[in-house]
Formats: C-alpha cells, sequence, structure tokens
C-alpha cells in the first residue's frame, strides 16, 4: 500500500492532448489519463497527480516544461481564481478546434461516427447580455462570481465576457446590497440587458421578504438607473417590485415581454446563429411547424416567416407571453400551448401532422419526446441542445428510429468556458415497422 501511495504521489511527465469535458487540459500516458486544470493542448508538464476522477485522475501541474504554441495571456486578472473561465489561456482558434472535437468524441460515444460536423461558430468576448452575479454579505462582503470549486463568492473588478453595459452596472449593484438586510448572508443576482433596458432578479438563498422601507428604496434605485424591471424572488416564483416599462425583446419580426427569470439564449449573437441554422434547415415546402421547449418563442418567430408554428412549452408564462407577442403582419402568429414535454410529450400520433418539429430542451434532453419523434412521419428535424452527451443519446434514439444526421454545427457563445451550444440537422431516411 506503501509504495502505491508513493507512485500514485510522484510527479509524471506529460504532454496535454485534447480539453476535456470540464475544460481541463486532457493527458494520457502509461500511467493512465489525467485531467490538468489550466492545462493547453501541446503543452508538456511535469504533474503532482491527485485523487481519481471519472476514468482517470485529476493533476496539478508542477512546472511547465514546454509550453504550447497555443497558449496565451489571459485576458482577465481573475483567470484562475473565478469559476467562469477555464478556457483563457488558449488560443481562439485552438478553443474552437476543440469544441468541435468535443462534439465528434461524444457523438462517436454513442456509434454516430463520420458525422458531418462544421467548423465551430464562435462569439466574441464583451457580449453576454444575462449575468447571474453571487453577492455575500457576511464578515468579508463580496460581489461576483463563486470562486473555482468554491461556493465562496471572488469579489468582481473585471469580466471581459460581459457586456459593458452591465459591468458598468456593478458598482451601482454592489453598494445597494451591503444594505438591504432581506437579501440575507448570500443571495444571486440575475441582470439581462434586454433591448428595454436592465431587468433585474433578486434572489436570496433564503426565503425572505423585503421590508416596506427596502421597497422603497428598490424603487427609488430601479428609477435612478432607468432600469426597466426590479424583482424579487424569494423561492415562490418572482414578484416584481419596480416594473418600469416591459423587458423586451426581438425574435424575427416579434416583439416579446419577457416575463421575469424567463430564458434567454445568454448572448444576441448565439442566438442569431442558431435561429439562422434552425430555419435555413427547413425547407419552404414545410409549412407547418412544430417547436417544441420553445421558451418565449425565440425560435418559433423567426420560424413563422416561412409557415405555421405551433409552440409547446411547460412555462405557463412563458407561453403567455409567446401569445401577446407583437407581430407586424396582421392574422400572423405562433399558437402555443402550455404543455410537459418531459412527462406528457406529444405522441407520435401528433407530431405527423407537422412537415418539421424543433426541439431545443434543457440540459437533461429530451428522451421520452424524442423516442416519439422516433416513431413518427415527420420529414425535418432539427435538434438544439446545450449538453452534447444528452443530445448524443437523444440523436441515437432517432437515427435508430430512421432519421439520417445532415449536420452538426457547434456554436461557442460561452466563451472561454468548456461549454458548447449545438444545433442538428435530421431527415427522415425510412420508416420502422
Amino acid at each position: 500500500m506503501v509504495n502505491s501511495l508513493s507512485n500514485i504521489r510522484r510527479n509524471f511527465t506529460v504532454s496535454v492532448e485534447s480539453i476535456g469535458a470540464q475544460g481541463d487540459g486532457v493527458a494520457n500516458g502509461p500511467e493512465g489519463r489525467f485531467y490538468i486544470p489550466f492545462g493547453a493542448p501541446g503543452d508538456q508538464l511535469s504533474i503532482t497527480p491527485g485523487k481519481r476522477r471519472g476514468d482517470g485522475r485529476e493533476a496539478a501541474i508542477s512546472t511547465v516544461i514546454a509550453t504550447s504554441p497555443d497558449r496565451i495571456i489571459p485576458a482577465c486578472r481573475h483567470f484562475e481564481t473565478c469559476g467562469g473561465c477555464t478556457l483563457q489561456h488558449v488560443a481562439a482558434a485552438r478553443i474552437a478546434a476543440e469544441k468541435k472535437a468535443m462534439l465528434i468524441r461524444s457523438l462517436a460515444r454513442r456509434g454516430l461516427n463520420d458525422i458531418p460536423v462544421a467548423e465551430t461558430v464562435t462569439v466574441a468576448p464583451e457580449t453576454r447580455r444575462r449575468v447571474r452575479f453571487a453577492a455575500h454579505n457576511g464578515q468579508a462582503p463580496a460581489f461576483g462570481f463563486r470562486r473555482r470549486n468554491s461556493r465562496f463568492v471572488m469579489d468582481l473588478t473585471e469580466c471581459p465576457v460581459t457586456r459593458p453595459s452591465i459591468l458598468a452596472f456593478a458598482p451601482a449593484l454592489r453598494a445597494l446590497i451591503a444594505n438591504l438586510p432581506a437579501l440575507g448572508v448570500s443571495a444571486e443576482i440575475s441582470v439581462t440587458d434586454s433591448e428595454s433596458g436592465l431587468d433585474v432578479l433578486m434572489a436570496p438563498s433564503k426565503q425572505s421578504e423585503p421590508s416596506f422601507a427596502e421597497r422603497e428604496a428598490l424603487a427609488d434605485f430601479a428609477t435612478r438607473y432607468d432600469l426597466a424591471r426590479l424583482s424579487w424572488d424569494d423561492g415562490h416564483g418572482p414578484e416584481p417590485i419596480a416594473a418600469r416599462r416591459e423587458v423586451t425583446m426581438q425574435f424575427g419580426a416579434a416583439t416579446i415581454a419577457l416575463p421575469p427569470g424567463a430564458f434567454l439564449q445568454p448572448t444576441a449573437e448565439g442566438e442569431a446563429a442558431i435561429a439562422g441554422l434552425v430555419v435555413s434547415a427547413i425547407d419552404d415546402a414545410a409549412r407547418s411547424r412544430a417547436d417544441l421547449f420553445s421558451g418565449c418563442g425565440a425560435l418559433s418567430f423567426p420560424l413563422l416567416a416561412g409557415g405555421t408554428v405551433h409552440a409547446f412549452e411547460g412555462d405557463s408564462g412563458m407561453v403567455d407571453a409567446a401569445r401577446r407577442a407583437i407581430y407586424p403582419t396582421a392574422g400572423r402568429t405562433v399558437t402555443a400551448d402550455v404543455r410537459d414535454l418531459a412527462r406528457d410529450p406529444l405522441t407520435a400520433t401528433e407530431l405527423n401532422r407537422f412537415d418539421a418539429v424543433v426541439f431545443d430542451p434543457p440540459r437533461a434532453g429530451a428522451a421520452p419526446q424524442t423516442r416519439e419523434l422516433a416513431d413518427s412521419t415527420v420529414p425535418t428535424i432539427v435538434a438544439v441542445s446545450c449538453n452534447p452527451a444528452t443530445l448524443s443519446r437523444d440523436l441515437r434514439i432517432l437515427v435508430d428510429g430512421g432519421y439520417r444526421i445532415e449536420s452538426a454545427t457547434p456554436i461557442d457563445q460561452f466563451a472561454w468556458s468548456p461549454h458548447i451550444e449545438v444545433v442538428v440537422v435530421l431527415r427522415r431516411s425510412f420508416n420502422r415497422t
């Protein structure tokens, strides 16, 4: 046992080959696989092994023996401390190549080989329009983001990922929360930069309602900084405290008033890339279209230009927003129904009336709904996902049901993180009997 521990603790020399799903450098050798935070593909490193993780071990960099040609100077002083970015030390072109490779590996694990995977569409930094800050009001007050692998909050001074409009507003939020006892020791504050102004949602970690005086202070704050809306969520759903004007976004030709806490893609540029791929995948002959897990209609309304669109979403507030959308063409609108597609998926019979179906589920994927799609006769399906693992599982179901994957496109709208969005186009090639 002593010899075993000694072998684990001694240093190894390795070459980093790729980036893993959590953003760590991955190295393989006779000693096994290592996951190395802040390793860049092409680095030669002396590493100290740590605890087991999955099929390998974590490891810390002891010495950089040879530096990767793709290693660059990080853009932010908080890098390695902040939990938000893991890849600022890697050149953009290499990150794009690694994200494409991540998708290919994920598909291959489900036996989906030789899939036409396009080059990664990369969204620039300073474009994140939806940010969730963390606040700590204990002995060491802090406002910013969670530290890497920790619940503790790192005090923020800069963030090259975020829109400058949100970053410029952060000092005012920091000053406000220091004088809000109802927020408690810790809280999360979400800020969305909508087309009608900033939308702020405050959520204390423990159920707590602001006092009358605090409500007045919050309303005054919203006026002073010209916020579109400021809401409070004590665990029972968001309550607008200062709703000065509707929080609006443009989806296709439609204007949508978003409810507090509504899902929104983190960047406008990423949303446009996704919508563009979805719309271009659906032929003009496909007149009847369905959008599953539709949210407020970010994909439904762009699709409306080419045919009728029926949207299905489990959140009634987002369905109501889609129903109330303002569309410039009289008589043209998305029809929307409230339906929990995880528990009550559309059946194959219900799906068969559509010429094309788009689905964009949460990270857990859409296995129950995908099984019904696999039994349907829908000619075209477009899958959108932020999780390659559950996406690959769902695609396997569709391929086994007679669909052919025509294309897969990774979209990197999460700058310097390992996360990717993916758009996959499928066509029915045969029906199961």
